[in-house]
């Protein structure tokens, strides 16, 4: 039966992919994210595999109707195992993004903090810094162009 073989490359696909999505989100709850970039790759591939497949029962829910039980059963299960996944990956995915931003603007942050400026004065000539010693760190100079 045609209909049974579709579904069961299906299952194999849906099984692959949760797989995937399961040493996914392992290696981001671990931070181990040298292990993310072998993964990806994979994900993507199966990701848009499974997409194609389940458009086509989308488009065509008869398809299921042809199939034994135990394997329509099978698919049910491993649908729901996969949206499960798919949120938890996208919740870890969403925190890593978080906080790998912050990382980098502390980052920021602190080269900004350590890069030496001229800084300014105020009304009252005070440096507009506020550091102690600031005065000491700067030093005014002109520049005669007149030769």
């Amino acid at each position: 039966m045609p209909s049974n073989n579709r579904i069961e490359d299906l299952i194999l696909i849906t099984g692959r992919l949760i797989d995937v999505l399961e040493r996914e989100n392992d290696a981001l709850n671990n931070q181990r994210n040298a292990d993310l970039r072998d993964i990806l790759d994979e994900k993507v591939t199966l990701s848009r595999v499974y997409e194609s497949r389940m458009q086509v029962i989308s488009e065509k829910p008869e398809i299921l109707d042809e199939v034994d039980a135990d394997l329509r059963e099978k698919l049910q299960s491993l649908g729901q195992q996969v949206s499960t996944l798919i949120e938890a990956n996208g919740r870890l995915l969403k925190v890593a993004m978080t906080v790998n931003r912050r990382v980098v603007e502390l980052i920021a942050e602190a080269v900004h903090d350590a890069t030496p400026s001229a800084g300014t004065y105020g009304a009252t000539g005070a440096s507009a810094t506020g550091s102690l010693g600031a005065d000491k760190q700067r030093v005014a100079f002109s520049l005669d162009q007149v030769l």
